[in-house]
């Protein structure tokens, strides 16, 4: 009974020691300081800034890819297990994002000493630690947040990926050529391929797959790849669906128009 007992206490120690070392794993940025007014976290990063080369973006990628992948790494892992099909594990991450996160105002959300956060950033793993499939807790956060946690997961699912840096808005664009459903399908400087990428929009909750922005379809904004991708690119050219959709409707309406004439002939 003695030894059933160790048996059974060592077990339990054994179990919340996994537990207590997976949890502290969990959050790369474990610590922040004050610093000209700005918080920065443990790896130096500027989470109150985006630009500059301590700015968040897209140095926060780094803080959940290669070799510090945790939790929202592995969650791009479990979609390409389970989808194998690309363009159905694409729009299956999508909506994923969408469902276990929630859109909200730094300000109304992050505060530190006291302070409410105007503008602030959390990595993949910070936002991915804060829903809870089985409890239904969503993470709370803004566009930053949500395309580094696309970012993180797209690329633990096997696809290449770019943060978006936009005035007044971060987005995802991931290479999927393939896929038929997009508005745009954007072609970057520097990247060495042709057009391809298509924008990932976590920020609504029924924004679809490949769906840019109007406000973005004439560009203005820069891409940075990241994972293994290292490049820095601009679009510079398009291949725009809704312009062919446009002028094939033009010419259903001219056809109709030209029917009707006939019709009122006879």
């Amino acid at each position: 009974m003695t030894s059933m007992r160790f048996l059974i206490l060592f077990s339990f120690l054994c179990v919340l020691f996994v537990a207590k070392s997976q949890t502290a794993n969990g959050l790369p940025a474990s610590s922040f300081t004050m610093e000209g007014g700005d918080w920065y976290d443990n790896w130096r990063i500027d989470r109150n800034y985006a630009e500059g080369p301590n700015g968040y973006i897209p140095n926060l990628a780094t803080e959940t890819l290669n070799e510090n992948k945790e939790l929202a790494y592995s969650i791009g892992q479990r979609f390409k297990a389970d989808y194998p099909d690309e363009t159905e594990r694409a729009v299956a991450i999508l909506k994923y994002v969408q469902k276990w996160t929630e859109y909200g105002y730094d300000g109304d959300n992050v505060v530190r000493d006291g302070v409410p956060q105007e503008e602030w950033a959390w990595n993949a793993d910070e936002m991915a630690h804060a829903f809870n499939e089985n409890t239904g807790v969503k993470a709370i956060g803004d566009c930053e947040d949500m395309a580094f946690l696309c970012g993180t997961i797209y690329v633990g699912a096997g696809f290449d990926a770019a943060i978006i840096d936009a005035t007044d808005h971060c987005a995802l664009l991931i290479w999927l050529p393939e896929f038929s459903n997009a508005n745009v399908y954007w072609d970057l400087t520097n990247d060495g391929r042709d057009a391809g990428w298509i924008w990932v929009e976590a920020t609504g909750s029924s924004n679809p797959l490949g769906w840019t922005p109007p406000d973005f379809e004439n560009g203005g904004w820069t891409a940075y790849g990241i994972g293994n991708l290292q490049f820095v690119g601009e679009p510079t050219s398009t291949t725009s669906t809704s312009t062919d959709m446009d002028t094939l409707m033009t010419i259903v309406i001219i056809i109709i128009s030209i029917i009707f004439s006939l019709l009122r002939r006879l």
